[in-house]
Order: C-alpha cells, then structure tokens, then sequence
C-alpha cells in the first residue's frame, strides 16, 4: 500500500480569519457633541477595518479602528456598522447604535378657518430626540382640556380640537414644544370664515418671552 504524506504550507498554517473582539457600546449624546467609537478586532494577516453608517447611501466613513465624529448632527444618528476582514474568511462584521439628541424644531402649522357651531382643529408637528412634549396657550393662559375643548397628544403631534366653535374662541393660540435640551413655539389661528386669513401660509414662529419663562420654569421642576 502507497502512502502519501501530506503537508501544510507553513505560511498557510499561521493564518486565521478576522474576528472582531471589541466594540463600543451604543451610544446616546446631545448634537454637536464629539463621538469615538472603537472597533478591535484581531486576525492574521492583520484585519482592516471600516466603518459605514447604515443610512440609505451607506457611504464608507473616514476611520479605522477608531472613528471620530467632531460635532456631531441629528443626521448622523443611526447603526453604526464596523467590518473587518483580511480575506482569509467571511468578514466579521459588529454594530453599534448612536442616538443624538436635540432640542425641537416645529415642522408644521395648521390654522383652521371654523363656522360657529363646528368642530375646529389647530395642528402643530415637532421633531425632537428625546420626544418633544407639547402645551398649548392662549394669551397667557395654558389650556386644559374641558367639555369644549379636548387636547390630543399622537408621537411628535398635538391637536387642539374644539367641539363647537364659538365667537371666544377665535384667535390666536401658540403651541409650545419642549424637551429638556431646548423649546420653540409658534402662533396658531382659530378664526371666522370670510375674515381673509391665509391658513395655508407659514405661520412664523414666535419666541415669546413670558412663555418660555413659564416653560423652563415647568422644565426644571419636573427636573
């Protein structure tokens, strides 16, 4: 019987796949922040690492095994994918989530144009990280809800529905949107038809002093 020796290259031998050991953890900062995320990984030959936002365009990042973000934007939030390989193997792949936070921003307006006697709704959208809440004023007075007058909370909306319009209630309404890194409000109408009002025109967004006194003073107390 023929034997036949087999043998190993040696340089064959001394090869093992990339594997990635450590990474950050996911990560919540406030925007304009600096952010390093890490990305160890070991392998023979030495692995290369790359990172990518999974955004749609998913474009490779500036980095390796340490990528610097200087100043950090809300676009910038998401999963963070670090790849390493060194084409021994399949690459070893590791994510981690970055959440940025930032103050409101209101997106939208609706004024509304109500007879006397209808249902009447004034909307107001917000982004903000973490979620925005939201109050209503009219003059200096916050509104509640009533048998008239129902406030409505959907994620980043809030709807101020009367149920029967009556003559008190046009006017304008401000909308205030708060989290704990900022605030920002804006003047919303109720008003009679015929009295030339255009809803559909962006409503600009006021800074009133009183009201955003009142509002941080509630945000530091819930603090």
């Amino acid at each position: 019987m023929l034997f036949v020796e087999t043998m190993t290259v040696p340089w064959i031998r001394n090869m093992f796949p990339a594997s990635i050991y450590k990474v950050s953890e996911d990560v919540i900062v406030n925007e304009g922040s600096n952010v390093t995320l890490s990305c160890l990984a070991s392998g023979r030959p030495d692995p290369i690492i790359t990172w990518r936002l999974l955004n749609p365009s998913a474009e490779p990042l500036d980095g390796e095994e340490f990528l610097d973000i200087i100043g950090i934007m809300r676009s910038q939030a998401g999963r963070y994918e670090c790849k390493a390989s060194n084409d021994v193997a399949t690459p070893d792949f590791k994510y981690v989530n970055v959440v940025v936070n930032y103050p409101p921003t209101i997106q939208k307006i609706q004024s509304s144009e109500t007879p006397v006697g209808r249902v009447g709704m004034l909307q107001c959208d917000a982004n903000a990280v973490p979620k925005p809440e939201f109050e209503w004023y009219r003059d200096d007075k916050r509104m509640t809800n009533s048998q008239s007058i129902n406030i409505q909370m959907l994620g980043t909306t809030t709807i101020l529905v009367f149920s029967n319009v009556s003559e008190e209630d046009y006017g304008n309404y401000t909308c205030v949107a708060t989290n704990r890194l900022g605030i920002q409000n804006a003047s919303v109408f109720l008003y009679r038809p015929g009295t030339g009002r255009d809803i559909n025109s962006s409503t600009s967004v006021s800074q009133s002093l009183w009201l955003m006194a009142a509002c941080m003073a509630f945000l530091l107390f819930k603090c």
